[in-house]
């Protein structure tokens, strides 16, 4: 059931895939094993000479996509053994990435195009280390949630959901509400009200109160989002949101649906109707979650 809130926020927090149509995919003319793209990763993740950065980045973020394209597959290729230890690797180069995301040693146009493709192959290597769904991920997914850095922090966030199976998952509950004090970034509040309606308890105030701040504070997608998550909670702190979400008219009239341009501007549309169906689908499975006297 973590595929219904996923719909509310995987076209938002999908930038990977504009990256992938914009540049490129994987050019290699034959597979490469997992084991070299590891280490092709590791011998250049951040490289440089003589303190210049080297112009590979933009081979080194197509291997990191292929490497989480790999992993997606990882029975057909891994053994339990083997898959612990690539999650190993996996975890040291995210830590050392994540602390060297600025050393970039480039001007104007150039340091741009760097800092994109850099940001690309780190969102690529936090995937891949998702889905190697070992307890190995954890620890540094929730290192980047608490790090604070945009836009990693919803990236990372959404693996944590999708690891929402493994025990200590939990763990990084405290880290997200922490975020949504203090982040005003429309995608990471999207994001983490809707992975705290995975992985926190049902009976947890601090994240009660937490999603309902954001929803009373925020107004569209991010109200829609914190009241779905506190429907999954078996909260109707929500409720008044969540009616509107069941009403098809509501949700059809005026224009409601928002996208912001690349200069940041916010264009408003009337609801597309397949965007319509799916919040329909999403409050009705929140709305289930609450007993009849709500």
């Amino acid at each position: 059931w973590f595929g219904v809130p996923l719909l509310i926020i995987g076209t938002i927090v999908g930038g990977a895939v504009v990256v992938v149509l914009l540049f490129g995919g994987p050019a290699s003319a034959e597979q490469r094993s997992v084991e070299s793209l590891l280490q092709a990763l590791e011998s250049s993740g951040g490289e440089r000479s003589a303190g210049v950065l080297l112009p590979r980045e933009k081979e080194l973020w197509q291997t990191a996509l292929e490497l989480s394209e790999r992993l997606a597959k990882k029975e057909a290729e891994l053994t339990d053994e083997e898959l612990h230890a690539v999650a190993r690797r996996l975890a040291t180069m995210v830590e050392v990435d994540l602390a060297n995301l600025d050393r970039i040693t480039a001007f104007g146009d150039d340091l741009t195009k760097q800092r994109d493709l850099r940001s690309s192959r780190f969102d690529f290597l936090l995937r891949a280390l998702a889905r190697t769904e070992c307890d190995e991920a954890l620890a540094p997914l929730i290192g980047v949630v608490e790090s604070g850095r945009e836009p990693y922090v919803a990236v990372a966030m959404q693996q944590l959901g999708n690891l929402h199976r493994l025990p200590g998952a939990k763990r990084a509950v405290e880290p997200i509400l922490t975020v949504l004090r203090k982040t005003s970034r429309s995608e990471t509040l999207l994001t983490g009200c809707t992975v705290l309606s995975v992985l926190a308890g049902r009976d947890d105030p601090r994240v009660v109160d937490a999603l309902s701040a954001v929803r009373l504070a925020h107004d569209g997608e991010v109200a829609w989002s914190a009241a779905l998550a506190l429907a999954r909670l078996g909260s109707a702190a929500g409720k008044s949101t969540l009616l509107d979400l069941l009403d098809r008219t509501h949700l059809e009239s005026g224009e409601r649906y928002e996208v912001r341009d690349e200069a940041g501007k916010v264009r408003r549309y009337p609801m597309p109707p397949n965007r319509v169906e799916a919040l329909l689908f999403a409050a009705m499975d929140g709305a289930s979650n609450l007993g009849d006297g709500a």
